[in-house]
């Protein structure tokens, strides 16, 4: 049989519930989905005008990033070593409400995927503004996302109002309903800039197109104790009791929950996606993971946005997560290697309501696939594949990334070779941040 794509002499690492892993492995790949996996004995089954010889390459499922937003690249480096709340008020916010508009926002989001997919991510979930264009662009490079334009009770850039932000995710909603590579979800950004009428008109949209309700949830000790003092009770009790967890929830931190809240969070069904280099930097706290899965809660993983972490690499988010978790409970065990992988793809396919397409290498599903040199020093001797993964493993070594059975990179070589002059773009842009805002600060 011919097939589109054949990889051979890969060593595989499926994250499949059996926890699979093939040496001298083949994949087959037909018209964008894995059609078989096994091992040597494929080759006398199919041929392809295009074979990939992975020889001294891991090949895993591409890396999910559950949580970001992308655009955000043009203030990487801006306002760094200072509290949420300033952080949010005194710079964000202003620079957002200045600088953000179509262009900057394309910009931000070229830079972003190029580095996504150098670092081995394939999927994102994206919540910021001007998300048609980020579509576009999205299809342009050939990643997979989910996107949810922010609704915030104040004028953001393309959206005046909340029914304005409501109104433009309608749209895309019906715009990408059978894409394959954009998705859609809502994205209210937090209980502390959404009021409760906003919040239940985004939840309402959410269910009537069965997709995700993407929010900012516990992220501080400040948030926390805001919410028990206005309302008796922790943000996701409030949220409970408001009926907004009722359907898919997309929670993004969750760092200050008590037991009630990661029991409520499994109950629930709440995906919770944890930022822990995001959550370090802002000293927001340590979110408890651990629990969550030891609960039975689904536990997804995010860089979140690049000025609160400065960059979107998921290797160095997965080697971060596992090591905080361990640190800040006194216990080794915790989070162990191969759950971090886990949650860096199939608990991320799954949070997205995507793990019937993504989130490991199986027949049937979408071959969104990262190659992974494994031939360096730092990378050998291999005992354990997700140990080498979580601990050993960087972005740099990432090689060949496919997604929905097309060769995005190959050789680190991107398909759309537009760097250097995005790159130019990038440089005039904080040339003019610095001179019209940080002179002021």
């Amino acid at each position: 049989m011919k097939v589109d794509i054949i990889i051979k002499h890969a060593l595989i690492v499926a994250v499949d519930t059996d926890d699979t892993v093939i040496e001298n492995g083949v994949i087959a790949i037909v018209g964008g989905t894995i059609h078989d996996i096994g091992g040597n004995e494929l080759l006398q089954k199919y041929s392809s005008e295009k074979t990939i010889d992975a020889k001294g390459k891991l090949v895993m499922p591409g890396l999910i990033n559950s949580h970001t937003h992308i655009s955000m690249t043009i203030f990487r480096g801006m306002a760094d070593d200072m509290p949420l709340q300033k952080w949010l008020n005194e710079f964000i916010f202003p620079a957002e409400a200045k600088f953000l508009n179509r262009k900057n926002v394309e910009l931000g989001a070229r830079i972003a995927i190029h580095e996504m997919i150098h670092s081995g991510t394939t999927c994102f979930a994206d919540m910021y503004y001007f998300s048609d264009n980020i579509a576009t662009i999205c299809k342009e490079y050939g990643i997979r996302c989910l996107l949810s334009e922010g609704l915030l009770d104040f004028p953001v850039p393309n959206n005046p109002t909340p029914q304005d932000a409501l109104d433009y995710t309608e749209m895309m909603l019906k715009k990408y309903q059978s894409d394959e590579l954009v998705s859609i979800a809502l994205g209210p950004h937090s209980p502390y800039t959404c009021s409760p009428e906003w919040l239940k008109k985004a939840r309402i949209l959410a269910n009537k197109y069965d997709v995700p309700f993407h929010i900012h949830l516990s992220e501080t000790k400040w948030e926390f104790d805001q919410c028990m003092q206005n309302n008796g009770c922790s943000p996701l009790v409030n949220l409970d009791r408001q009926g907004l967890l009722e359907g898919k929830t997309l929670a993004a931190h969750c760092v200050t929950f008590t037991q009630d809240d990661v029991e409520l969070m499994a109950k629930r069904g709440v995906c919770v996606v944890h930022n822990p280099q995001s959550n370090m930097k802002l000293a927001s706290g340590v979110a408890p993971i651990s629990a969550m899965l030891k609960a039975g809660g689904i536990v997804a993983l995010g860089t979140d946005g690049v000025v609160s972490n400065n960059n979107l690499d998921m290797f160095a988010e997965m080697k971060a997560g596992a090591l905080l978790q361990k640190s800040h409970f006194n216990d080794p065990s915790l989070l162990a290697a191969r759950d971090v992988v886990r949650m860096a793809t199939i608990m991320g396919a799954k949070a997205l309501g995507m793990e019937k397409r993504i989130g490991s290498i199986e027949k049937g599903k979408k071959a969104d696939l990262i190659f992974v040199d494994i031939t360096k020093p730092h990378t050998i001797p291999l005992y354990n594949v997700y140990s080498q993964i979580v601990y050993s493993i960087n972005s740099g070594d990432v090689d060949t990334v496919i997604v929905n059975g097309a060769i995005v990179m190959e050789n680190k070589t991107l398909n759309v070779d537009d760097f250097g002059e995005v790159s130019k773009e990038m440089a005039a842009l904080s040339q003019e941040i610095s001179r019209t805002l940080l002179a002021k600060n």
